[in-house]
């Protein structure tokens, strides 16, 4: 249903894009409206905990070549999944406090600076702000574009003309932890002869970046024809020490000939208009975030008004913008540190989304009195203003080691990861894990495996094994991609064979490669150890033989089957040996009768008693009635086996 749900919204994301009067769509880079990229990438949508900040910058040509030779009214975009390493599918997933911007570049794709400023064009607008959605689906295979997973009506649209030479830049930004759970795949990525470069921040909070040539991600952005008036501007600077001076231009775009009017411009969010002037400049005395507004008119079309929020900002070192980050101390309990920068002097937290306030402390810790997501809200304040940040996380009781579940022997699940912290331990599987906790605790020395490979569908898992308490421990083994061992999946985990002992508590973590997660099974097959062993002491007659096959070890288990059989079968367990024979026929009782069991098979577990090391049991398999052994006028017609002697370890 979750699935189906998610298709829909995504569906009428894109009924509603379509929709808009005079809509149309352009494909970026050229052809990949129909062909499949021949590469992929992670960046922006499958960043999953981690933060990303990427510009991408595309030729103009990739405009007029496809027939567009007028300005350009950009009202949304999709983004399409790669599809040539799966079908697989992913269960979607939300990633919130989502900036997504455009600009014409200030810069050639072909050269494009380390500093994200450098590369924005004067007219940079943000064209969404807030949550973005990836829906669930699954690849088409190699060579068959996927679908079209991630869908963005932008509230502010954005005006792009290709024909002046210009580039084009879309910029993507969150910070980490906006990721909600659940899973996502690559994009699609277009490569050699794309005309396309990115420059990227995996911090997410850096001015400078990593570029890359011939790097772009399928796009296609809706757009109409630009007729009308859509007012816009700049401002130099934006940002800057008491008191700021700040020069403000107007770009507004307008289909009338005659050009713009009139202009009447907010620039301290006050409703009261401080300027007529097309280009005004105003001093802002006193500290915060302010908001401008500019209406415009001409001679043909409606009045129309624009609000950029926070578009100025005076002391940004004393301005507060709010971020937390969140760590399991317990089952259900959490600690949540304050990370604002601006240095805030008041603080108030909303831990389970009811909007009354829990806390007053800057970094506080919390108890949840059931496992669930819940969304947590700071609100942080100082003499400047307030920042706020809402971000959902999922209390899951075996999120850490002091909460770890216990585990059995066999197939133990299912269980899910999502939404899981990181424990940052791992030696396998990428640098972040959301990971689940589980204890492992054996009644007997044994070598234990641990898998996941009955997981499916599956998602990139990985494993590690420790000892020790938690909080001092000592990772053993640690498997992220276990080949053919696991038979069903390179993405599921096996874990060489540990050596543990028995009455000792091990932790299991599972997590997934750079932070993957999702359900998983949790398979868990030990073997016991110990010096046991089986040795053959006596012959036997007639034919008639005994295999010992298994484990003869405390917590094993051993079977002992006689063949042939002619007549009635009996298998004699004694504990002493004798080795003394009974007829003619060279048949020799190998140790006393101290318990006879009908039939050709016997055998059992070994209990788990280190009282029973060093045991020796004597087995000897007889068949009454059997020709080859004792004969007519012996005491009894019958065969026996060998005599096993089997030394408990």
């Amino acid at each position: 249903m979750r699935h189906l749900l998610s298709a829909t919204g995504a569906l009428s994301a894109v009924l509603a894009l379509s929709s808009i009067a005079g809509a149309q769509s352009v494909f970026i880079p050229v052809g990949a409206q129909t062909l499949e990229g021949p590469s992929s990438t992670g960046y922006p949508w499958n960043r999953n905990a981690s933060a990303i900040r990427v510009q991408y910058l595309y030729d103009s040509t990739i405009f007029t070549t496809q027939g567009i030779a007028t300005p350009i009214r950009i009202v949304g975009a999709r983004w399409r999944a790669n599809a040539a390493a799966t079908t697989t599918t992913w269960a979607g997933t939300t990633y919130s406090n989502v900036t997504i911007g455009l600009s014409t570049a200030a810069v050639n794709y072909a050269a494009p600076s380390t500093t994200f400023a450098s590369n924005r064009g004067a007219d940079y607008t943000t064209v969404h702000s807030g949550s973005v959605t990836v829906a669930p689906g699954s690849g088409n295979g190699t060579g068959i574009p996927a679908p079209w997973f991630v869908t963005v009506n932008f509230g502010t649209p954005f005006i792009y003309d290709p024909t002046s030479g210009n580039d084009f830049l879309s910029e993507f930004a969150f910070p980490a932890g906006s990721w909600s759970g659940g899973s996502t795949t690559a994009l699609d990525c277009f490569t050699t002869n794309s005309l396309t470069s990115r420059i990227y921040d995996l911090n997410g909070g850096n001015t400078t970046g990593t570029t890359q040539q011939n790097v772009g991600i399928t796009t296609e952005l809706i757009y109409t024809p630009v007729a009308g008036l859509y007012p816009n501007f700049t401002a130099t600077p934006a940002s800057g020490p008491s008191p700021l001076n700040v020069q403000f231009t107007d770009t507004t775009f307008t289909s009338d000939p005659g050009g713009v009017t009139s202009w009447a411009w907010d620039l301290d969010g006050d409703t009261i208009v401080d300027s007529n002037a097309q280009n005004p400049a105003f001093t802002y005395n006193t500290c915060g975030r302010y908001n401008v507004s500019l209406t415009v008119t001409d001679a043909s079309n409606p009045q129309a008004s624009t609000t950029k929020n926070q578009f100025i900002t005076v002391d940004p070192q004393l301005l507060v913008t709010a971020n937390f980050s969140v760590a399991s101390t317990g089952p259900l309990s959490r600690q949540f540190t304050d990370t604002s920068v601006g240095s805030p002097s008041v603080w108030s937290w909303d831990f389970d989304g009811d909007n009354i306030p829990d806390s007053a402390l800057q970094n506080p810790s919390f108890t949840y009195a059931a496992a669930g997501t819940y969304t947590v809200t700071l609100n942080a304040s100082n003499a400047c203003g307030a920042g706020t940040v809402s971000r959902q996380i999922v209390v899951i009781a075996n999120d850490d080691c002091v909460g770890a579940l216990p585990i059995v022997n066999g197939t133990n699940g299912p269980f899910s990861s999502v939404g899981a912290s990181s424990s940052g331990s791992f030696t396998c599987g990428g640098a972040t894990d959301s990971d689940v906790w589980f204890s492992y605790t054996p009644t007997c020395n044994v070598q234990a495996v641990f898998s996941t490979c009955q997981t499916n569908p599956s998602f990139d898992t990985k494993i590690s094994v420790r000892s020790g308490a938690c909080g001092a421990q000592t990772e053993l083994t640690c498997n992220d991609d276990a080949g053919a061992g696991c038979g069903v999946s390179t993405l599921l985990s096996r874990t060489t064979a540990v050596a543990m002992t028995g009455g000792q508590t091990y932790y299991i973590a599972v997590g997934g490669f750079n932070g993957a997660s999702g359900t998983f099974l949790l398979d868990v097959v030990a073997t016991a150890t110990g010096a046991g062993s089986f040795t053959t002491v006596s012959p036997g007659c007639g034919g008639t033989g005994l295999a010992a096959t298994g484990n003869p070890n405390i917590g094993g288990s051993a079977t002992f089957t006689m063949a042939p059989v002619q007549g009635l079968p009996l298998i004699n367990l004694g504990i002493i040996p004798l080795g003394i024979p009974i007829c003619a026929g060279g048949c020799v009782l190998g140790a006393t009768l101290d318990a006879t069991f009908p039939g050709a098979t016997f055998g059992g577990a070994i209990p788990c008693d280190p009282l029973l090391i060093g045991a020796t049991v004597y087995t000897q398999g007889i068949d009454i009635g059997a020709a080859g052994g004792c004969a007519a006028g012996d005491p009894i017609v019958l065969t026996l086996s060998d005599t096993i002697r089997t030394v408990i370890g």
